[in-house]
């Protein structure tokens, strides 16, 4: 296929056969997976590609470095297999994996930042702190129903 917009880090993990998973974010019981996929979905428009009481996949369109979409995920090729980021929710009992505030920090290119602050709020979610405007973009953090750190990002039109 065409690696003429890969960076040259991607192309040795592939070479070496190694590609980026997903991201595990543990959640409490079946209800905490699916109030997790509740928010994921509604909030943020993930994908839902499986969901039991006990784990849930979701995916998202991947961006390129530039936070464009690659043309694959944009439908541009459909002969390429779409790119996806991958998000899976798993339930848990033990208070040692459920300490949030220390994993992942989820971020995520957005078109528009007000209104998906606004979704994101009507869902459950809580920013921490205000959008900041940086000369790059606009910029927000937010809590999710499930306590982690979603980071925001619009792009600044150049």
């Amino acid at each position: 296929g065409d690696t003429a917009y890969r960076p040259a880090t991607e192309l040795v993990m592939a070479s070496a056969g190694i590609r980026f998973g997903r991201v595990v974010l543990m959640a409490r019981g079946a209800e905490g997976v699916a109030n997790s996929v509740n928010f994921y979905q509604n909030a943020l428009g993930l994908t839902v590609i499986r969901h039991t009481d006990d784990w849930a996949e979701l995916a998202c369109p991947a961006g390129d470095q530039s936070g464009q979409q690659t043309p694959a995920a944009a439908g541009l090729d459909a002969s390429a297999a779409a790119p996806s980021f991958r998000l899976t929710i798993k339930s848990v009992e033990s208070e040692a994996h459920l300490s949030t505030g220390y994993g992942p920090i989820l971020t995520f290119d957005v078109d528009d930042m007000d209104m998906a602050v606004a979704r994101c709020a009507q869902m459950g979610g809580k920013l921490d702190g205000p959008i900041q405007y940086p000369a790059h973009g606009k910029v927000a953090a937010l809590r999710a129903p499930d306590g982690y750190v979603i980071g925001l990002y619009e792009p600044s039109i150049v």
